[in-house]
């Protein structure tokens, strides 16, 4: 697993931290400002000692922190925030030595490291909290008295122990990532497999058109969308000339690539609304509806008009032609009745001198196009 998507958002997460620190300056100003009420030591060396010195340091430890995470990029920011909260912890602790129980706060950094679901940044966490411990009991004569070498110990094996638990959060908040990706893929792949699917039971394998049962369906669909709107349809049947004697000279692959280049043809030809499929066989068909039926038939008769004059190596350089039937649906008509009289006028097109287009009456009688 790749789990440098676990930093998703980091600098959305990196400032909300940096805001908490923010927040933790200001909550430890009133504090003091508190305490400053009931102390016993001199005003003035309480507020230099415990509010001027801690806030300036502090102050000085955020606004690092804020321009290191403007200015430098990805798991850097995070380094930042952590070394950020050791130095706020180690700094509210040793300004505060004489309160024994502030030591935990040494624990801040393993415990935003978590945040992050990087092992290595929870060792970095604990290394640099360790070393505070340790620089905190060395360097600080009121806890190096106050707290007993077995103290310290019990404080190592403690923070040790809090780790750990931080450590299996860590493992299993993986785990569950590493599973719910692996579902993820799962389905997505599941998916993909059943729009594949899904596209090979609508297409036509050869021509990548619609076939012939889609055809139908969208058929159906649109004559019910005319019935209830209104809305212009019309339907065209385009149909290969002489195609047995192509595959029967040529060759049936020869005939593929025909009927390959001519559904290509047509195909670029459509408009966005306009529904392209192979019908069957050497035969196409073409459903418009958003257009007028001048303009439907102007599309067919240029496609019937580039189809010839489309040359075919495999053909040895010669060309097809096709003949087309096309009309207009009217509200009297039904599916089984409009589709017949398009092909009607198809038929005619093919027993007229084929290579043209014929127009098919709303009475069943054709007009012809030269």
């Amino acid at each position: 697993m790749d789990y440098e998507s676990l930093d998703y958002n980091r600098y959305r997460w990196n400032r909300m931290l940096l805001s908490g620190f923010w927040f933790i300056l200001l909550f430890s100003i009133f504090l003091e400002c508190l305490y400053l009420t009931i102390t016993e030591i001199p005003s003035r060396e309480f507020i230099l000692k415990y509010m001027v010195k801690p806030t300036v340091f502090q102050l000085s430890t955020l606004l690092l922190a804020e321009t290191g995470l403007r200015a430098l990029k990805g798991k850097y920011q995070d380094y930042i925030l952590i070394i950020t909260s050791s130095l706020l912890a180690y700094i509210i602790v040793y300004i505060h030595n004489s309160i024994n129980y502030l030591l935990l706060g040494l624990f801040l950094p393993v415990m935003v490291s978590i945040f992050y679901f990087h092992p290595k940044k929870m060792i970095f966490a604990y290394v640099i909290t360790m070393a505070s411990v340790y620089l905190m009991y060395w360097t600080n004569n009121f806890m190096n008295h106050d707290i007993t070498l077995v103290g310290l110990v019990t404080i190592t094996v403690m923070f040790s122990c809090f780790s750990l638990v931080g450590w299996g959060v860590i493992r299993r908040g993986r785990e569950l990532i590493s599973h719910l990706k692996s579902s993820f893929e799962s389905n997505q792949e599941l998916l993909v497999k059943t729009i594949w699917m899904d596209k090979l039971a609508k297409t036509d394998a050869l021509t990548e058109l619609y076939n012939h049962m889609t055809f139908h369906e969208y058929f159906e669909k649109l004559i019910e969308q005319h019935e209830d709107n209104g809305l212009p349809l019309q339907l065209a049947l385009i149909d290969i000339d002489n195609f047995k004697h192509v595959n029967d000279t040529y060759g049936h692959r020869a005939g593929d690539v025909v009927l390959q280049r001519v559904a290509k043809l047509i195909s670029s030809k459509a408009y966005q609304n306009d529904f392209v499929a192979r019908y069957g066989g050497e035969e196409f068909a073409i459903l418009f509806t958003d257009k007028p039926m001048a303009e439907a038939l102007e599309m067919v008769d240029k496609i019937r008009l580039e189809i010839s004059r489309l040359s075919h190596e495999s053909l040895g350089g010669k060309p097809v032609t096709v003949s087309i039937g096309v009309g207009e649906y009217s509200a009297s008509d039904g599916k089984e009745r409009f589709f017949n009289r398009v092909d009607a006028a198809l038929y005619k097109a093919k027993n007229t001198g084929k290579n043209k287009t014929v127009i098919a009456a709303a009475d069943i009688a054709e007009t012809q196009l030269a």
